[in-house]
């Protein structure tokens, strides 16, 4: 499982509700035996950034 955010900003640094997001998705991925294997940010110019815990 995975999980894009976009930010239309443009700047792909990982926001706090994406951090958020991100450790709530890793709880429910583990309660279902699903793997979360990436949370990307991706902005309109085609930067991009993965969160981590």
């Amino acid at each position: 499982m995975g999980r894009a955010a976009n930010h239309p900003s443009g700047d792909p640094t990982p926001t706090r509700e994406d951090e958020d997001m991100t450790l709530e998705l890793r709880h429910l991925s583990e309660e279902l035996h699903v793997p979360l294997t990436a949370h990307l940010i991706a902005t309109p110019s085609g930067r991009y950034a993965a969160v981590h815990e």
